[in-house]
């Protein structure tokens, strides 16, 4: 499902922002809100294989560990396109917190994550039920499934004066616990699909929040 991504040139970053210097930098984490699009390919009854599109929006806080940058950060949204008249939707605030780690690469200019987000049967959202709850509409066949997943990143990407932008590969498990609704329980499978997109992320003030953003409309686009 979500996957977070975010690079950055440790030289360029620490001269880019004249507040904080090496000495500092760790005591004051830099806030960033980032946009993440994933898109993949799904074949739908009746209508052959067809697009998908998935937006997550996040904050992520990031600090110097020597060499390296820890980036800690919370989902804000997670959007989905609709698909041959389905819509999903899911619970952006329950989903884990991740932390990760981000190496400048021999080039000297690109920067390299490996990541893995998971979660198995643990009520992690909190209602009750197994795993992550998604929200299903549709015509003919709604209610809500509830999900493991096991979603594994490789991202890469470069910095320049105002953002930090790259691309993503996501080989994405999920396993189907249960649902509430019977057509779900009948047509819903385990699946395994690998998603990619391009990602950026773009400074803001200390003090922000997802609710702030989301309001006055989001900051950085991916795509753009």
């Amino acid at each position: 499902m979500l996957t977070a991504l975010f690079t950055v040139a440790a030289a360029s970053a620490l001269s880019w922002f004249p507040a904080f210097n090496a000495a500092s930098f760790e005591d004051y984490p830099l806030l960033w809100a980032g946009h993440q699009i994933s898109y993949g390919t799904k074949n739908i009854p009746f209508r052959g294989e067809v697009v998908t599109r998935m937006d997550s929006l996040v904050l992520a806080h990031v600090k110097m560990d020597g060499s390296k940058l820890i980036i800690s950060q919370t989902a804000c949204a997670v959007r989905f396109d609709e698909v041959a008249g389905i819509r999903v939707h899911m619970d952006a605030s329950a989903l884990p917190r991740t932390r990760m780690s981000f190496a400048l690469q021999p080039d000297g200019e690109t920067f390299l994550a490996k990541s893995v987000v998971s979660w198995a049967e643990q009520d992690i959202d909190g209602d009750g039920n197994p795993g992550m709850t998604i929200g299903v509409e549709a015509a003919v066949c709604a209610g809500d499934l509830y999900v493991a997943n096991r979603s594994r990143t490789r991202a890469e990407g470069h910095f320049d004066p105002k953002y930090f932008r790259g691309n993503a590969k996501v080989k994405v498990e999920q396993q189907v616990l249960g649902s509430k609704g019977g057509c779900l329980g009948v047509v819903a499978r385990d699946t395994q699909e690998v998603v990619s997109g391009p990602f950026a992320y773009v400074n803001v003030p200390a003090g922000t929040t997802c609710e702030t953003l989301i309001r006055s409309g989001w900051p950085v686009d991916a795509e753009s």
